[in-house]
């Protein structure tokens, strides 16, 4: 019974590692990507005014 256990442990901890390799490459791909996409547009287009954002102010109101 301890020999089967085992087997499955060791399984599910190997796919957590590769899954956990997966998802460290993606993000490091996403990463590579929009550094990339952020250099060209840096490099061919000129930075836009930074735009003000309106910010509305509001007071809740209770019904009694």
């Amino acid at each position: 019974m301890v020999v089967p256990v085992s087997k499955g442990v060791k399984s599910v901890r190997q796919n957590m590692e590769q899954m956990q390799k997966q998802q460290a490459e993606a993000v490091r791909n996403a990463q590579n990507s929009h550094n990339a996409a952020h250099n060209t547009n840096a490099q061919t287009a000129p930075k836009e005014a930074p735009v003000e954002a309106e910010y509305i102010e509001f007071e809740e109101v209770k019904e009694k």
